[in-house]
Protein backbone atom coordinates (compact mmCIF):
# COMPACT_ATOMS: atom_id res chain seq x y z
CA UNK A 1 0.00 0.00 0.00
CA UNK A 2 1.45 3.37 -0.98
CA UNK A 3 1.42 6.30 1.39
CA UNK A 4 -0.62 9.23 0.19
CA UNK A 5 0.17 12.55 1.79
CA UNK A 6 -1.58 15.77 0.95
CA UNK A 7 0.40 18.15 -1.22
CA UNK A 8 2.23 20.86 0.67
CA UNK A 9 -0.74 23.17 0.98
CA UNK A 10 -0.68 25.79 3.65
CA UNK A 11 -3.63 25.15 5.96
CA UNK A 12 -4.98 27.73 8.33
CA UNK A 13 -4.71 27.13 12.06
CA UNK A 14 -8.46 26.39 12.12
CA UNK A 15 -8.17 23.83 9.30
CA UNK A 16 -5.32 22.07 11.09
CA UNK A 17 -7.38 21.98 14.28
CA UNK A 18 -10.37 20.53 12.40
CA UNK A 19 -8.12 17.85 10.94
CA UNK A 20 -6.72 16.94 14.37
CA UNK A 21 -10.18 16.80 15.93
CA UNK A 22 -11.58 14.67 13.10
CA UNK A 23 -8.68 12.24 13.47
CA UNK A 24 -9.21 12.17 17.25
CA UNK A 25 -12.87 11.33 16.72
CA UNK A 26 -11.82 8.41 14.53
CA UNK A 27 -9.32 7.27 17.17
CA UNK A 28 -12.09 7.27 19.76
CA UNK A 29 -14.99 5.68 17.87
CA UNK A 30 -13.50 3.48 15.16
CA UNK A 31 -11.14 0.56 15.13
CA UNK A 32 -9.10 2.00 12.27
CA UNK A 33 -5.33 1.78 12.59
CA UNK A 34 -3.30 4.93 13.12
CA UNK A 35 -1.78 4.37 9.68
CA UNK A 36 -5.23 4.29 8.07
CA UNK A 37 -6.33 7.42 9.90
CA UNK A 38 -3.10 9.13 8.82
CA UNK A 39 -3.73 8.18 5.20
CA UNK A 40 -7.35 9.36 5.40
CA UNK A 41 -6.26 12.77 6.67
CA UNK A 42 -3.13 13.22 4.54
CA UNK A 43 -0.69 13.22 7.44
CA UNK A 44 2.07 10.93 8.64
CA UNK A 45 1.40 8.05 11.04
CA UNK A 46 3.75 9.73 13.53
CA UNK A 47 1.47 12.80 13.56
CA UNK A 48 -1.51 10.60 14.43
CA UNK A 49 0.56 8.85 17.09
CA UNK A 50 1.43 12.22 18.63
CA UNK A 51 -2.23 13.26 18.52
CA UNK A 52 -3.23 9.99 20.22
CA UNK A 53 -0.71 10.57 23.01
CA UNK A 54 -1.99 14.12 23.50
CA UNK A 55 -5.58 12.86 23.45
CA UNK A 56 -4.80 10.29 26.16
CA UNK A 57 -2.98 12.81 28.37
CA UNK A 58 -5.03 15.98 27.84
CA UNK A 59 -8.27 14.93 26.20
CA UNK A 60 -9.85 16.68 23.23
CA UNK A 61 -8.90 20.10 24.67
CA UNK A 62 -5.24 19.23 24.20
CA UNK A 63 -5.76 18.95 20.44
CA UNK A 64 -7.48 22.29 20.07
CA UNK A 65 -5.52 25.31 18.92
CA UNK A 66 -4.66 27.61 21.73
CA UNK A 67 -6.49 30.90 21.94
CA UNK A 68 -4.89 34.24 21.20
CA UNK A 69 -3.77 34.33 24.83
CA UNK A 70 -2.13 30.92 24.36
CA UNK A 71 1.40 30.13 23.27
CA UNK A 72 1.23 30.61 19.51
CA UNK A 73 4.18 32.90 19.19
CA UNK A 74 4.17 36.63 18.65
CA UNK A 75 1.80 38.39 16.31
CA UNK A 76 3.23 39.17 12.92
CA UNK A 77 4.91 42.53 12.72
CA UNK A 78 3.54 42.87 9.19
CA UNK A 79 -0.19 43.54 9.38
CA UNK A 80 -2.60 42.78 6.54
CA UNK A 81 -2.12 46.22 5.00
CA UNK A 82 1.67 45.80 5.13
CA UNK A 83 1.37 42.39 3.45
CA UNK A 84 -0.76 43.89 0.68
CA UNK A 85 1.86 46.59 0.20
CA UNK A 86 4.60 43.92 0.20
CA UNK A 87 2.79 42.05 -2.59
CA UNK A 88 2.65 45.28 -4.61
CA UNK A 89 6.38 45.84 -4.05
CA UNK A 90 7.18 42.27 -5.06
CA UNK A 91 5.10 42.63 -8.21
CA UNK A 92 7.24 45.63 -9.20
CA UNK A 93 10.15 43.21 -9.48
CA UNK A 94 13.53 43.10 -7.80
CA UNK A 95 15.15 45.32 -10.44
CA UNK A 96 12.76 48.14 -9.55
CA UNK A 97 14.28 48.01 -6.08
CA UNK A 98 17.90 48.14 -7.18
CA UNK A 99 18.96 44.54 -7.82
CA UNK A 100 20.56 43.51 -11.08
CA UNK A 101 18.16 40.63 -11.76
CA UNK A 102 14.41 40.42 -11.27
CA UNK A 103 14.52 37.28 -9.14
CA UNK A 104 13.27 37.60 -5.58
CA UNK A 105 15.32 35.65 -3.06
CA UNK A 106 14.52 35.36 0.62
CA UNK A 107 17.55 37.50 1.42
CA UNK A 108 16.39 40.22 -0.96
CA UNK A 109 12.90 40.14 0.51
CA UNK A 110 14.36 40.47 4.02
CA UNK A 111 16.28 43.54 2.84
CA UNK A 112 13.18 44.98 1.15
CA UNK A 113 11.07 44.50 4.30
CA UNK A 114 13.76 46.17 6.39
CA UNK A 115 13.98 49.12 3.99
CA UNK A 116 10.24 49.60 3.48
CA UNK A 117 8.77 48.62 6.85
CA UNK A 118 11.74 48.94 9.25
CA UNK A 119 11.21 45.33 10.35
CA UNK A 120 14.11 42.88 10.59
CA UNK A 121 13.25 39.33 9.50
CA UNK A 122 15.64 36.51 8.74
CA UNK A 123 15.70 35.23 5.16
CA UNK A 124 14.28 31.95 6.47
CA UNK A 125 11.28 33.73 7.98
CA UNK A 126 10.83 35.68 4.75
CA UNK A 127 10.58 32.40 2.86
CA UNK A 128 7.67 31.46 5.17
CA UNK A 129 6.00 34.80 4.47
CA UNK A 130 6.49 34.29 0.74
CA UNK A 131 4.92 30.83 0.95
CA UNK A 132 1.94 32.32 2.79
CA UNK A 133 1.67 34.92 0.04
CA UNK A 134 2.06 32.09 -2.51
CA UNK A 135 5.32 33.46 -3.92
CA UNK A 136 8.13 31.11 -4.90
CA UNK A 137 11.82 31.82 -4.48
CA UNK A 138 14.91 30.01 -5.64
CA UNK A 139 18.04 29.34 -3.69
CA UNK A 140 20.93 31.00 -5.43
CA UNK A 141 24.58 31.25 -4.65
CA UNK A 142 25.18 34.68 -3.17
CA UNK A 143 26.34 37.24 -5.67
CA UNK A 144 28.32 40.36 -4.93
CA UNK A 145 25.13 42.44 -5.14
CA UNK A 146 23.41 40.23 -2.50
CA UNK A 147 26.14 40.47 0.11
Amino acid sequence: MSKKLSPAVSLTREQKEQRRLAAAQELLVTDKSQSQIAEDHGVTPSAVSKWKTTLEKEGIEGLKSTTDEGNQGPDSQLDDQDREQLVELLEEGAQAHGWETDLWTSKRVATLIEQEFDINYTPRHCSRILRELQYLTKRLRPTASDE
